[in-house]
């Protein structure tokens, strides 16, 4: 095709969470690479603020609206690119009516329920091994495995505020608080009575942790924990995971996804959904009693870069572009 590809990144939120983090730093990596890229997200997303002046931007409703179809179609571009599952279900309907390639990101690790979106994509860009094996068990038709890219949060002192336990991530089901607040109370039941501070914003909130709500010093609360936990039932990856390793922090972390590929043997794995084991987890990590931190964030540096994530997507969008059929080579060995 004349010219750099054009490709539409769709995305139908308005929270800033981690695919959101990822989808304004492959905007940039885009833009650098000299692709031309428009950005379609509802204009009251924090996206849409962080995005100003870097690309151009198209005004869409929050969730699924049909006016984004209608949005979606009048663009020229060559590829459209979905980044959240509202976006892959209006995108999959414009597929339908047109010829024009569709890639899906993918990035939680729940099975789908089933449906004829799942077959409409030509390809998906899964940020694990463990998402892309659900997604080719589903009839994804391609699936190119690339991780996120996260890059060491700047240095800063420690919060005051800061526990020396800490978790980061929304507040919602899937990340396992219920998990780490039954964990709480059995370590303060054998006598370690240690302040355990969850940072990020949801609806849920359970007794025996300290809620910190939404944090903009991420970086501080890291200098000022003594371990990070994850304690996820369900999880596609773990930016926070990698931030943590990067800076660090002893990690405990459920099994839960693609966690042990982040984490490899360089953290405390410990069954997903185990509040028992979670507890014996961060008991150990408090005393000592765990991997090199410096192989951590060796492990995180050289797997899991922004440039690599960058360079991956584009090869994905490339291939589809170019009708390759060859898929990427997995993430790696866990």
């Amino acid at each position: 095709m004349p010219g750099p590809p054009h490709v539409l990144q769709l995305d139908t939120a308005t929270e800033w969470r981690g695919g959101q983090v990822q989808t304004l730093a492959l905007l940039h990596g885009m833009v650098r690479a000299g692709w031309r890229v428009t950005l379609a997200c509802p204009r009251a997303g924090a996206l849409w603020a962080r995005a100003e002046g870097l690309c151009p931007r198209i005004h869409v409703p929050a969730g699924r609206s049909p006016r984004t179809i209608a949005a979606v179609h009048a663009t020229d571009a060559d590829l459209v690119a979905a980044q959240t599952s509202h976006a892959h279900t209006l995108a999959a309907l414009c597929r339908a009516l047109e010829h024009r390639p569709l890639v899906v990101h993918r990035r939680v690790d729940f099975v789908p329920g089933g449906g004829w979106k799942y077959a409409r994509p030509d390809a998906y860009v899964a940020v694990s091994d463990a998402v892309a094996a659900i997604l080719r068990g589903v009839g994804a038709r391609r699936v190119f495995v690339v991780p996120d890219g996260v890059d060491a949060l700047p240095p800063a002192p420690p919060a005051p505020d800061g526990p020396a336990v800490l978790a980061v991530g929304a507040r919602v089901a899937h990340k396992g608080h219920a998990v780490l607040a039954a964990a709480a109370g059995l370590l303060r039941a054998g006598g370690v009575d240690v302040d355990i501070g969850v940072a990020g914003d949801g609806p849920l909130v359970f007794d025996g942790l300290r809620w910190l709500g939404r944090r903009e010093d991420v970086p501080a609360l890291l200098a000022a924990a003594r371990v990070f936990v994850h304690p996820s039932v369900e999880e596609g990856m773990g930016q926070a995971v990698i931030e943590a390793m990067l800076a660090g922090l002893p990690v405990v972390c459920s099994d839960a996804g693609g966690l042990p590929e982040v984490v490899g043997a360089t953290a405390i794995v410990v069954p997903r959904g185990d509040p028992a084991a979670l507890a014996d987890g961060i008991r150990r990590a408090l005393a000592g009693d765990h991997p090199a931190v410096e192989a951590a964030r060796i492990r995180a540096r050289e797997r899991f870069s922004v440039d690599a994530m960058v360079q991956g997507t584009l090869d994905a969008y490339r291939a589809v572009l170019e009708g390759d059929p060859a898929v990427a080579r997995p993430a790696g060995d866990g």
